[in-house]
């Protein structure tokens, strides 16, 4: 399993890369003989719909005859219109191929049209987009942009193509963006402009200043990273710099401005070669078990037709081989030729007199019940495997500070916050691990255990006496606790500085710790940390102020976020001017637009300028003021009032945004503790420090990702310490591996103990460190750092290696614990999916301990499981762990199995689970031998942990288990990492959460908590199996149970290949008489056949010894036409009454159609009957007018359905299964309560 085969397929794009040249003449060698670029881009436009006018007809028809059933009724009509079959109404021949075709034909129809509605609706500002010589920004459709073009966006525009940011309304030159449209993470982030290009305030700079060509990579899908050249020139061509770009001065389409006024970019990409379109590619086809089970039936309905045909083919030849010399026989058969000729011929006949045994509506009726009755996929009633993300899926993906370690000393422990999720599993696993050993020792010790039990018992009763509303004891003296270390930590807190920032609200704390401000009380900020513990602290909370890439809103009394503007007059500084735009040369009619056009604006047009450099001239350089206030009518998103929102213990609230909860999290940690970050100002960073404030410099930020997991950042600290440091914290295994090697083994060893009991109780960890740094290490390393970025091959690998030289030789400072609790009713969830003999695998990258004990808190594990663990790396070998393991569940099968033969009463077994690390899943996956021994073990494992994996991983598990044991599976996730997993389950579900929409719109189906999986699997899942599945084997069974009576009737017609029913029937029984949709096994399947035959047996001979007895009341003999109109309406009959009897609850669907295609039927006797070139003319009166009809045409139904009858009643009610246990229990109740109300 190398690939997994279920990815999105991405589109294709041209080889190469492209320059894009701004305002510099096209070079000689880029252009044609004709002075055309060579290279030419596609539009902005994005078409989505499938068809056209002109290509509906010819591509849909061509689509549907792919599908064999209709390539086979439509080989039917074809025959049925042969002459030599003497069909003579080509209408009702073509009727149900071409009512199957058109149905078809108006879905797709339907589906397309809102696919062109979307393609077609534009950008709300509609106006032309023009191109002059002043250098103004002018309104224009986003579909209208081209590669080189400039734009100009305001505050809540959404970017219409990939684009390189010039300039924006920040001195400093930065954009925020909201990326959830692309990536599903809902935090802002900051894309930078070029430095070059910074002072850009208008069209005329555009055009003056901007003299440069981009050499950019070809488009491509990866959403994380970009590389790029930009060569700014002078006019006459000559090369004056070169400067790298990448993501972080990219806008993408998708991507959302926030807290910008306006941003000038030039557009690199358009159209499908955008990121977004690259990524929008085919959805993978994901097929129900039921349409593959469904696609065997077929085929086994068309064996079954072939076998029919190939009988009636051959006695028709046999006996025309016994009658070809009999000169009577041409008295009462028209046959003529060679057996071989009249036996093919017959075969021919039969194709048509048996073709109703393929349903040809099946298809289009599962469609109608699935788009009409909001039908879920049957594949929910047959989840087999579960695979779960943990962070945001089980858990809320919302962060609480709760512990950490400083040096050697721990924080956090002090009671004030509640057990974590993770300390409750870990202690539920221990007390069942002692209830356990203590019911061993009373099965040794009797006489105690009697003793126990009643102790037990009035311990229970005891409990049971309490007032469930009431406090007990623990939680009065839990609070009592609280309140006295939250009045000592505000005293300590007050007497250290004057919080300003900081948060005294007991119930928004989750960490409150006296003891740091004791220890921090006398130390002073040094430039090395010495033995003082005191500085530890201080340099530990200042790491987590600066080590991140925050946004800082401010928080207003009224809850609303105070806009920048409002909370500071001197940032108006370091605003830059707005770029005007204008609709036409006249400014008067800017001023017109100002006054009477405030809603188009606030739509957030794109605004653009032509990028061709010669024809835009300006006389002189202008930075033109706006004509209203910078950014006020283009904001897209105004504050609700949020009073919850509102801290009143602090004097100025401030909150975070960040790319991860967790670093909101720690920097809020460090705000409450007195180190709060308050500004940054281009690389200006202000932190106030116990009620003093710093101003640091950001050299440089090494970004966290999957791979590096870790986050540095290289800054130059003021007085007192005048010194560059580089701050570094990540995945405790990963910053472990560059401390320095021995000068801190006994602080390391501490922290490693303190972060194994924060994973114990299901916390997760990062590791702090830190590094002076000289100036000429700095200066030495920044030249490479420049030279790598600057690289047009192998850019990322080579900055990558750069970042490595400069995170070595750490020191060791401390490490953070946060706490991500479970969401609610997720223990109870997983204990019934558990239940209901589903098995729930977690994948997390959690370490391996966090992952267990948050295991036992959402009862995925419990005390009663033996818990296998498989660890990877150098010191594990991998095939022998698996070969223990399997060797350990062998002999304990073996044990069980031996008492079990010795004693009548079955032996417990206790439940296995296994837990595996992510280093051995990778060694897994190069071995198909591995991979057997993993699924041997899993098998008996009713639960399954995969911790440090990655998100390929997750994928690769769930192709393994879905390929391997070919069943349903279903992946559920909350974020971009899941996608993957999402999409290679048979089911992807996905939460829309913290961290964005990207897993539920990649997702089959969408929920709000993991608690609702409960619902959707066992109820909807089981009912909607339920119906499709019925469905499916009604429509098998009425099929067949049409087709046979026309095989009996072969019998009695010398196998001619003759028609039994009127021709009418025969093609309006499918698509007129049954269409209805009613509500699998193979067994159930040959059950439903055998059913069908029986019934076709009964409603055939009822009538045909009917007819052989009892002539007409006028004495004529009966026509067989008369004895097949009998048998027709009698099997139409049952035909629809058997969907009514199988359905559970009847709806007003059922009420209305069962009746109505009954009478249809009838009234089609009736009506067609009264014309003279119908074959059934006057047979309404022939049939209907016969009391023997009616006798023998509810004898008939009686007998049919007496053995389904007897039947379902058995297993109903001497023999229920636990779903009519339920149903009886129900109605039991509802009839008592019918009773109650009587009475």
């Amino acid at each position: 399993l190398q690939r997994t085969e279920t990815k999105v397929k991405l589109r294709e794009v041209g080889c190469g890369g492209r320059r894009v040249f701004v305002n510099l003449p096209v070079p000689p060698d880029a252009l044609d003989k004709k002075g055309r670029p060579k290279q030419c881009y596609p539009t902005n436009k994005v078409r989505t719909s499938k068809y056209t006018l002109l290509s509906f007809v010819p591509k849909n028809l061509f689509e549907q005859f792919r599908r064999a059933a209709n390539i086979y009724f439509l080989g039917m009509a074809i025959i049925q219109m042969l002459p030599i079959f003497g069909v003579k109404s080509p209408v009702l021949t073509l009727l149900p191929i071409c009512t199957v075709v058109t149905i078809t034909a108006i879905k797709d129809a339907i589906e397309d049209f809102q696919r062109h509605k979307v393609d077609e609706h534009p950008t709300p500002i509609i106006t032309e987009k023009e191109t002059n010589s002043q250098g103004k920004f002018h309104k224009s459709l986003s579909m209208n942009v081209r590669v080189g073009d400039f734009i100009l966006l305001r505050n809540g525009d959404n970017v219409p193509a990939d684009a390189l940011l010039l300039s924006s309304s920040d001195k400093n030159g930065v954009c925020f963006v909201e990326t959830k449209d692309l990536d599903g993470e809902t935090n802002l982030k900051p894309r930078s402009s070029l430095a070059a290009f910074k002072e850009i305030q208008s069209g005329a700079d555009c055009l003056n200043d901007c003299h440069f060509y981009i050499e950019a990579e070809k488009p491509s899908s990866d959403l994380y990273s970009f590389e790029g050249t930009v060569v700014i020139s002078e006019n006459d061509g000559h090369e004056i710099s070169k400067t790298p770009v990448g993501i972080d001065n990219m806008l993408l389409r998708g991507h959302v401005v926030r807290n910008t006024k306006w941003a000038i970019a030039v557009i690199l990409f358009t159209g499908v070669d955008t990121k977004i379109m690259l990524n929008s590619g085919d959805t993978p086809s994901k097929r129900s078990q039921i349409d593959r089970q469904m696609d065997f039936e077929i085929l086994i309905a068309f064996l079954v037709l072939f076998i029919l045909c190939l009988i009636c083919g051959i006695l028709g030849g046999v006996l025309r081989q016994r009658q070809i010399y009999e000169p009577a026989t041409q008295l009462y058969t028209i046959q003529t030729g060679t057996p071989g000729y009249v036996g093919f011929i017959n075969f021919l006949s039969s194709l048509i007199i048996f073709q109703n045994i393929i349903p040809i509506s099946l298809y289009v009726s599962i469609e109608f019940v699935k788009t009409f009755h909001w039908t879920l996929s049957d594949d929910l009633g047959q989840v087999e495997y579960i695979f779960s993300d943990k962070t945001g899926t089980l858990t809320r993906n919302i962060m609480e500070f709760r512990e950490c370690t400083i040096g050697k000393r721990r924080y956090g422990d002090n009671g004030f916050s509640p057990e974590s999720e993770g300390a409750r599993g870990a202690r539920l696993r221990q007390e069942k691990e002692q209830d356990t050993m203590t019911r061993q020792d009373e099965e040794i010790r009797p006489s105690t255990s009697l003793g126990g039990k009643e102790e037990n018992d009035s311990k229970s009763n005891t409990e049971l006496d309490e007032d469930p509303f009431g406090e007990n004891s623990e939680e009065a003296e839990f609070k009592r606790k609280r309140q006295d270390i939250m009045k000592e930590y505000k005293d300590q807190i007050k007497k250290l500085f004057d919080p300003t920032y900081s948060c005294l609200d007991e119930n928004r704390l989750s960490f409150a710790d006296p003891q740091i401000f004791k220890d921090m009380e006398t130390a002073e900020m040094m430039e090395t940390l010495n033995d003082d513990h005191g500085s530890f602290v201080k340099e530990f909370f200042l790491l987590l102020s600066l080590c991140h890439t925050v946004i800082i809103e401010k928080v207003g009394k009224d809850g609303k976020v105070i806009e920048q503007d409002e909370e500071d007059d001197d940032e108006i500084e370091n605003e830059k001017e707005e770029p005007i735009v204008i609709d036409n040369d006249s400014l008067k009619s800017v001023k017109r637009r100002k006054r009477s056009l405030p809603k188009v604006t606030e739509k957030a047009a794109k605004m653009f300028i032509s990028g061709g450099s010669h024809l835009l001239k300006v006389p002189e350089k202008l930075h033109l003021r706006s004509i209203t206030s910078r950014g006020s009518e283009f904001d897209s998103i105004t504050s609700e009032d949020t009073p919850d929102k509102v801290d009143k213990s602090v004097k100025i609230q401030l909150e975070y945004k960040a790319e991860s909860p967790d670093e909101a999290a720690l920097v809020s940690a460090a705000k409450n503790v007195g180190f709060t970050f308050i500004k940054r100002k281009g690389n200006k960073l202000t932190v106030d420090i116990l009620g003093k404030e710093y101003i640091f410099k950001l050299l440089d930020t090494l970004e966290f990702n999957s791979d590096r997991k870790r986050m540095s950042v290289i800054l130059e600290r003021p007085e007192p310490w005048n010194d560059i440091v580089i701050y570094c914290k990540g995945a405790d295994n990963v910053i472990s591996e560059r401390l320095e090697s021995s000068e801190q083994d006994d602080i390391f060893q501490a922290t490693e103990e303190h972060i194994e009991v924060f994973s114990n109780n299901g916390l997760r960890t990062l590791m702090l460190s830190y590094k002076i740094l000289q100036k000429q290490e700095y200066d030495a390393w920044k030249s490479e750092m420049n030279e790598a970025s600057t690289s047009t091959q192998d850019r990322a690998e080579k900055v990558a290696k750069v970042q490595e030289k400069i995170e070595t030789n750490l020191k060791l400072i401390g490490a953070t614990a946060i706490e991500d609790k479970l969401q609610e009713g997720v223990p109870k969830c997983i204990a019934n999916l558990r239940q209901a003999g589903i098995k729930i695998w977690v994948l997390t990258g959690d370490k391996l301990e966090t992952a267990i004990n948050i295991g036992y808190a959402s009862s995925l594990l419990d005390g009663g499981m033996t818990l296998w663990k498989i660890r990877g790396g150098k010191d594990h070998d991998i095939s022998k762990n698996l070969d223990d393991v399997i060797e350990q569940l062998d002999a304990i099968e073996e044990e069980v199995n031996n008492r079990q033969s010795e004693i009548s009463n079955t032996p417990t077994v206790k439940e296995n689970a296994l837990v595996i690390e992510g280093v051995a899943l990778t060694a897994i996956f190069e071995e198909t031998e591995l991979k057997e021994k993993l699924l041997n073990i899993a098998d008996r494992c009713k639960s399954v942990v995969c911790c440090r994996v990655s998100p390929l991983q997750k994928a690769l598990v769930v192709e393994l288990v879905r390929k391997y044991h070919n069943v349903v599976t279903l992946a559920v996730g909350d974020g971009a990492n899941d996608v993957s997993m999402i999409q290679v389950a048979n089911i992807g579900v996905g939460i829309a959460g913290q961290e964005g929409v990207q897993a539920a719109m990649a997702a089959d189906y969408s929920i709000a908590q993991f608690r609702f999986l409960e619902k959707l699997l066992i109820v909807q899942g089981h009912w909607c199996y339920e119906r499709i599945a019925e469905m499916i084997l009604t429509f098998f069974f009425k099929n067949i149970f049409w087709v046979f009576p026309a095989l009996w009737y072969q019998i009695y017609s010398g196998w001619s290949g003759n028609i039994f029913y009127d021709y009418s029937f025969l093609q309006l029984y499918n698509i007129i008489f049954t269409v209805a949709p009613v509500l699998y096994t193979k067994t159930r399947f040959w059950i439903y056949f055998a059913d069908g035959v029986w019934q076709s047996l009964v409603v055939f001979y009822s009538f045909y010894f009917l007819w052989q007895t009892d002539p007409n009341p006028d004495g004529q003999p009966e026509s067989g036409i008369q004895f097949s109109t009998s048998v027709a309406m009698t099997a139409i009959v049952l035909a629809n009454l058997m969907p009514g009897f199988n359905t559970y609850y009847w709806t007003w669907w059922q009420f209305l159609f069962v009746p109505l295609e009954i009478l249809l039927a009838f009234l089609w006797v009736v009506i067609y009957g009264q014309f003279t070139y119908s074959s059934l003319l006057g047979m309404y009166n022939m049939v209907f007018g016969s009391w023997s009809f009616w006798m023998n045409f509810f004898l008939a139904i009686v007998l049919a359905f007496l053995p389904r009858f007897l039947i379902t009643y058995v297993c109903q009610w001497w023999y229920p299964n636990v779903v009519a246990k339920g149903r009886h229990i129900e109605r039991h109740d509802k009839i008592l309560k019918k009773k109650a109300k009587k009475e």
